[in-house]
């Protein structure tokens, strides 16, 4: 990339490539900023030409960023929340008045756990704050937050880097769970059993073995793996309809089992509980508003952890 004049650099304009970053749209950029699409449309026109690259490509799934635009988005974004911090002192950030729109990266197993709870509290107390919820993974979260794509992510991560913050929320432990009248699940599992059986795998990136699979080998066990899906919430319906067995966080699987009355006993195998942690950039640290947000997180975690209090824990 050449040099860029800074004289010629308006702090608009990377407010502007902040959003479609986020957004992916122009259009919905547009409404972001409460801008018209013509507008938006002119400073990215303008952008192009000061960084002298396209910065966002147009495919089917909407805008998708240039490896310069990659690169820049992290750097930018930890720009924009210093500044904005400097301009709007953190005791000012007020709830009840807000209109922030927040962008969080969550699976589908965190937005299960999390959302219902914390959509209520949000329409509680910031009736006019939007939320905007995109699915990340354990691979995925970190580059989300480090790309801007989000500025808090909810779920399993690996350790954080120095330029992150963590928070552990709770840890999640194992149910297995078969349909209601599956014979193995009339008596407590036992490890032998448990092996002889065809399993219901999740992996979000579609490989046929997971944790479950990596403690079993450690033990020099191995389960028979007969279907792997990309989805946690699919799975309780699978079972259900088959004779598979699933072994799957607890706080999925528990309320599943009441729902679609399946049948859960704890694994024959001690299955480590991993942590569920919200990671979010250090450059944040000062800003009110996102700190009340991991407020909220973390008194919805509290909430889930009291109300899943029950045999199985």
């Amino acid at each position: 990339m050449q040099n860029v004049n800074l004289r010629s650099v308006d702090l608009n304009l990377l407010v502007v490539f902040d959003a479609i970053m986020a957004e992916r749209s122009v259009t919905r950029a547009a409404e972001r900023l409460h801008l018209t699409q013509p507008a938006v449309s002119h400073a990215l026109s303008r952008l192009r030409a000061l960084f002298r690259d396209p910065l966002f490509a147009r495919t089917p799934a909407g805008l998708e960023p240039t490896p310069l635009a990659a690169r820049l988005a992290g750097r930018l974004r930890a720009v924009l929340g210093e500044i904005g911090a400097l301009l709007v002192p953190g005791d000012e950030f007020e709830a009840a008045t807000s209109d922030r729109r927040y962008t969080i990266g969550m699976s589908d197993y965190a937005a299960f756990v999390f959302l219902p709870s914390l959509a209520g509290r949000l329409q509680t107390l910031a009736p006019a704050v939007r939320l905007i919820v995109r699915h990340t993974s354990h691979v995925q979260g970190l580059a989300m937050i480090d790309a801007g794509e989000a500025e808090v992510i909810v779920g399993n991560f690996p350790k954080p880097p120095n330029r992150m913050r963590a928070e552990l929320l709770f840890k999640e432990g194992f149910l297995c769970a078969a349909h209601r009248d599956h014979p193995a699940f009339a008596r407590p599992l036992n490890l032998p059993t448990y092996l002889a059986l065809e399993h219901l795998h999740v992996s979000l990136r579609g490989e046929p073995s997971g944790y479950v699979d990596e403690v079993l080998a450690r033990k020099r066990h191995r389960r028979k793996v007969a279907m792997t899906v990309g989805h946690f919430l699919v799975a309780p319906s699978i079972v259900a309809a088959t004779d598979l067995v699933a072994t799957e966080p607890a706080r999925v699987m528990g309320p599943a089992a009441q729902q679609l009355g399946l049948a859960i006993q704890r694994p024959p195998v001690d299955l480590p509980e991993f942590e569920v942690v919200q990671m979010w950039s250090r450059r944040l640290a000062t800003d009110s508003g996102h700190a009340w947000l991991r407020r909220q997180i973390a008194e919805v975690a509290a909430e889930v952890q009291q109300q899943n209090s029950s045999e199985f824990d």
